[in-house]
């Protein structure tokens, strides 16, 4: 997985310049290491790329989006007769959802690390 092709895909789903991107570098780094470290052993990256990329990106983007909340907190502000508002907690959901959606079509490459409790008679 390239990280230039993760940065460029969290740009393009985060509405961000490639040079605003730049600056959040360490979060599609991070993304791309946490998917590597879910990965299923023999996983082809190679032959996978294009799925993981977009995986990658979408991760970057609910961590952009969580760390944006953390931030922000004017969700509005007004200028004379005109106001914008900005619902910062509806655009996390949105992201996490991108990512979730992402996380789903790579699901046959990742370990399955889920915990189920059964109860016992």
């Amino acid at each position: 997985m390239d990280l230039e092709n993760i940065i460029e895909r969290f740009a393009l789903l985060a509405s961000l310049s490639r040079e605003e991107a730049n600056n959040f570098t360490y979060i599609c780094s991070d993304a791309k290491e946490m998917i590597i470290s879910k990965l299923l052993p023999d996983v082809d990256l190679t032959l996978h790329s294009e799925r993981l990329i977009a995986a990658a990106g979408a991760l970057s983007l609910y961590k952009y989006m969580q760390i944006k909340a953390l931030r922000e907190s004017v969700e509005s502000f007004s200028a004379g007769d005109i106001t914008v508002k900005e619902n910062i907690s509806k655009a996390l959901d949105v992201a996490h959802e991108i990512w979730q959606s992402e996380k789903a079509k790579i699901s046959d490459l990742l370990k399955d690390e889920d915990f189920v409790f059964w109860q016992v008679k």
